[in-house]
């Protein structure tokens, strides 16, 4: 039913909320929970009313049906987030079109057939054209936007569970009648905006995380725009012109004065992208918010060299999914209102709501150390003038138990070791679906060995396994069936970038992906494997990191791939038990035994102000988190002091042989990889790391904050602090001197 105004109006009966609530689909049960329910109306913060349509967990819901605005009311400390900003009309920076906007609870992106794009708003598109209807459902409301011009409808659910508010848009239930498709859908854009009279910050979780403050200068580049993820992996890219970092956990948040929030993409994720853009830019709010992705675009080039070389944009069919796209806010407030109480909110959401446990960690007298070992190598080699590959000896497995002996001697006993290129034709090599080990690296018998060897040291072996790259036919899989395919329906095709122009590396061989369905395959035939070997450990690539679509003609959307992927991972870990992960997304968590190469920084855009570690703060005291391998880094003292100030413990990546056997392979940039030329340096560095994350290690951090320019202060759970300064300068807090690249250990924590 269309919407009644209720402009006036101070107080209702039930029997007239009942009317102006329900619709002819409301049921029995519903109607009976409305009629035992009084929906209090009081006047707005625009013309009409607003009606109570929740209450729980400290929170009240309040909604305006001329508008379709919501309001939620932290009783607590009567602080009020509103959908829109409540002094919109005062705006002098907003025109036009973004002037609009700002009345808007959805803004769309959409397609006619010829990939022409669209943008509309629910204002103008719904609201405005009296097309939208709403009825009460348990614990808030649904509103359906109907688009009668594009000819698409949207139902929308606000309610309160618990502690949380929820925006949910029912992804099943999008209908598109027309000619039209729809490509993302912003879900309120401007909630809890922070005005130019504000002070805070919005967060994003930029790799490890960033801020963009309220109200910079910096608020004239480009917003902040990117794919939860990353981008769609499936999807052709000509040219990669910066390398970034992607965002591994489907968060935002925003600081506005006293109070704060952080918003947890519950459901939907895997086709989530995430914007934030500062006042003066396009308004004059300072705003973060979720879009959920419905089409991608693929640019293809035609004819290629000739004088008729033209690109042409194809558009996939637009997808909803069966899972809804979920967003829950959660209100902070007084010292919880920044950016560490959001990362120690969130490491709640996960240990409550996602089920993550605590792993727990034998007591020991040092810190975890990773070191990752390149096994073989294919590299191409002539006989008798004919070309062919062969496998090149990097680290064998009489290598590796010499080395860990060695080790275990200097007192490095608290071990992992990832061992890549093990299996038969070593890297990059045909998928793996079983324990076949290389001849030249020793073979299988020397490999069981290996493996009960190092289970009986206590050292954590995980084998290197990735199911998603495929390199070359075998163990049943095969180019023609078993590979994605991108919007044009070729196969898709991965390539490296160069880092000096951004284009295709023309010397590595490209790769591609196993489509969804055969990387499931895959992992379980070797995780039953393994299981069948006794292997306690395996250190999973790529399906920890990388999330695409299948554009075949029943195409496979980037969500369809995600629950695929939980359920394959949930089978592997009832059978290998310990998995660890590479540049680990969120939904590993609940499947892991240990992360490497975890976010220590953001990509750095210029909207951003600074990094912050979010990432850390919340895996802190849950699953143990290396960082990149320290003789890869250009500077390895700054880069330890911030293991140091984040709880990261400490990895490395070589091979037991000369390095100058990695000439003539795609590993040749890996100058700094002997181990033992790296030896003595190894031993020092693993020291003075354990020295100053021996009295914290596994504690949750509570509180991080900035002191000052390269000064800042982490303080743990067990009431211990780390102070770190990146100047070249000595620092005075708290009585205590932090010396020019280095740190002290603070008992007591300080003062947060």
């Amino acid at each position: 039913m269309r919407v009644r105004l209720l402009a006036g109006i101070l107080a209702v009966t039930v029997a007239a909320a009942v009317a102006g609530i329900m619709n002819s689909n409301t049921g029995k049960a519903e109607q009976a929970a409305l009629e035992s329910a009084v929906l209090t109306v009081s006047q707005g913060s625009q013309v009409g009313g607003t009606a109570r349509v929740a209450q729980s967990g400290g929170l009240q819901l309040d909604f305006n049906p001329e508008t379709a605005e919501v309001t939620v009311t932290d009783i607590s400390t009567s602080t009020k987030w509103s959908s829109n900003p409540v002094d919109r009309a005062n705006d002098k920076v907003a025109k036009g079109i973004k002037k609009m906007d700002l009345n808007a609870q959805l803004l769309v992106d959409y397609v006619d057939p010829l990939n022409k794009p669209f943008q509309l708003n629910n204002y103008i598109g719904s609201i405005k054209e009296k097309a939208f209807t709403w009825k009460q459902i348990q614990d808030g409301i649904e509103i359906t936007f109907d688009f009668p011009k594009a000819g698409f409808s949207i139902p929308v659910q606000y309610a309160l569970k618990k502690d949380a508010f929820t925006a949910t848009i029912v992804s099943d239930r999008i209908q598109q009648r027309d000619k039209y498709r729809l490509v993302a859908i912003n879900l309120l854009p401007f909630f809890g905006a922070g005005s130019t009279k504000d002070d805070g910050y919005l967060f994003v979780p930029d790799g490890s995380g960033a801020l963009i403050q309220f109200n910079s200068s910096n608020s004239v580049y480009k917003s902040y725009n990117e794919r939860v993820y990353g981008g769609d992996q499936a999807i052709d890219v000509s040219e990669q012109s910066r390398v970034k970092e992607d965002i591994r956990l489907p968060v935002f948040g925003l600081k506005r004065n006293d109070h704060a929030f952080l918003a947890v993409i519950n459901q939907g994720a895997y086709q989530a992208g995430i914007s934030a853009e500062g006042s003066g830019k396009s308004n004059q709010y300072n705003a973060v918010s979720s879009t959920f992705t419905m089409t991608e675009f693929e640019t293809n080039t035609l004819m290629a060299g000739s004088l008729n070389e033209k690109q042409v944009v194809r558009g996939s069919q637009s997808i909803a999914g069966k899972q809804s796209f979920e967003v829950r806010y959660y209100f902070l407030n007084g010292q919880q209102a920044d950016y560490s109480g959001m990362a120690v909110r969130y490491r709640d959401y996960l240990i409550n709501d996602q089920g993550v446990k605590p792993v727990t960690a034998k007591q020991q007298a040092t810190i975890p150390l990773m070191i990752d070992f390149l096994g073989g190598v294919q590299k191409r080699t002539t006989f008798l003038g004919i070309p062919y590959r062969s496998v090149e000896v990097l680290t064998s497995f009489k290598d590796l138990t010499a080395i860990t002996q060695q080790l275990f001697e200097s007192g490095m006993n608290n071990l992992a070791i990832r061992y890549e290129g093990w299996a038969s034709g070593g890297m990059n090599g045909k998928v793996l679906t079983s324990l076949d080990a290389d001849s030249k690296l020793g073979g299988n018998k020397a490999f069981r060995r290996l493996i009960q060897e190092m289970d009986r040291r206590g050292v954590a072996f995980y084998p290197v396994v990735d199911p998603v790259k495929f390199y070359k036919g075998g163990n049943g899989f095969y180019k023609f069936f078993d590979v994605t395919k991108s919007i044009s329906r070729a196969p898709a095709v991965k390539n490296q970038y160069l880092l000096s122009n951004g284009t295709k590396d023309k010397t590595l061989s490209p790769w591609y992906l196993l489509k969804p369905e055969s990387v499931n395959e895959a992992l379980d035939r070797f995780s039953a494997a393994a299981k069948d070997k006794g292997l306690k450990h395996a250190a999973l690539e790529s399906i920890g990191s990388l999330v695409y679509s299948d554009f075949r003609r029943s195409m496979l959307s980037k969500d369809g791939t995600g629950q695929l992927w939980e359920s394959g991972l949930d089978t592997a870990v009832s059978r290998i038990g310990g998995l660890s992960f590479d540049h680990p997304n969120a939904y590993t968590f609940i499947r892991a035994e240990s992360l490497t190469d975890v976010p220590l920084a953001s990509s750095g855009f210029d909207v951003e102000e600074e990094s912050v570690p979010f990432y850390s703060i919340a895996l802190s005291g849950l699953i143990p988190a290396f960082g990149e391998p320290i003789n890869l880094v250009s500077d390895s003292k700054p880069y330890m002091l911030k293991l140091i100030e984040t709880g990261t413990y400490p990895a490395y990546r070589f091979i037991a042989r000369s390095g100058s056997l990695l000439a003539g392979s795609q590993f040749d940039s890996l100058y700094s990889g002997d181990f033992q030329a790296w030896f003595s340096d190894v031993k020092k560095q693993y020291n003075e790391i354990n020295k100053a994350l021996l009295p914290i290690a596994g504690q949750p951090i509570m509180h991080h904050e900035k002191l000052g320019e390269g000064v800042y202060r982490t303080t743990f759970a067990n009431g211990k602090a780390v102070l770190v300064n990146y100047t070249n300068e000595p620092i005075k807090k708290d009585q205590q001197v932090i010396p020019p690249g280095g740190y002290v250990i603070q008992v007591g924590g300080g003062t947060p």
